[in-house]
């Protein structure tokens, strides 16, 4: 009860302070709807806030959080749901956003479940986690990042986390009204990989295939 208590008190600052002294702005999000101009995908991990890390405000992302902060490859599937494939489509065909940022992390726990599960399925002992992270087992297969090590077969979380964005970023190309918006130069893409015990943020550079300062 102390955890909810705390958001109730949070709730509570929040409408008192930052509500009342923006009250016009939100007024006109009810008048005017969203117009974002980023999609960001980041992970669900309660560390790792986008908001608090970007310093960015009501109406400016298009926000998608998820274990792992992945992005599935386009599936002609109607028969399942795709929750970051709608969201995304949402975000590119109805907002029309110029950004789709991807922004992973270290100590990512979805990214060690991928290193986990890689030989043994079942070893988390998940009914749905074991399958998500299948994604981030295609940077095993296919390396597109820190290549050497990860064909090596030396599992390097770090390595792997920032392979799996560079996945994502590779997925997010699958979907045809991505690809097209990205080559008509209307849409760009970043990769980003926050370090939390040094709080730097650095960025996928394609000409180098390495991470590095934003």
């Amino acid at each position: 009860m102390k955890a909810i208590a705390k958001l109730k008190k949070g709730y509570q600052h929040f409408k008192a302070n930052y509500f009342e002294s923006h009250r016009a702005d939100f007024e006109n999000f009810v008048k005017e709807g969203q117009s974002p101009r980023t999609l960001l995908i980041s992970c669900s991990d309660s560390r790792v806030d986008p908001t608090l890390i970007l310093g960015t405000e009501p109406g400016e992302v298009f926000a998608v959080r998820n274990v792992g902060n992945l992005v599935p490859p386009h599936e002609n599937d109607p028969n399942h749901y795709h929750g970051v494939s709608s969201a995304l489509e949402y975000a590119v065909k109805v907002l029309k956003v110029e950004n789709i940022m991807i922004m992973g992390h270290a100590q990512c726990g979805a990214i060690q479940a991928a290193i986990d599960t890689e030989h043994n399925p079942d070893k988390l002992g998940t009914e749905f986690v074991h399958h998500w992270v299948d994604i981030a087992h295609e940077a095993f297969k296919n390396p597109c990042c820190c290549a050497e090590s990860i064909k090596s077969g030396n599992r390097i979380p770090r390595e792997i986390e920032q392979a799996s964005i560079v996945n994502s970023l590779n997925n997010l190309m699958t979907f045809n009204f991505v690809a097209d918006r990205v080559e008509s130069k209307e849409l760009k893409i970043y990769g980003l990989h926050f370090d939390l015990k040094t709080g730097e943020l650095s960025a996928y550079d394609r000409k180098t295939g390495e991470f590095g300062p934003l």
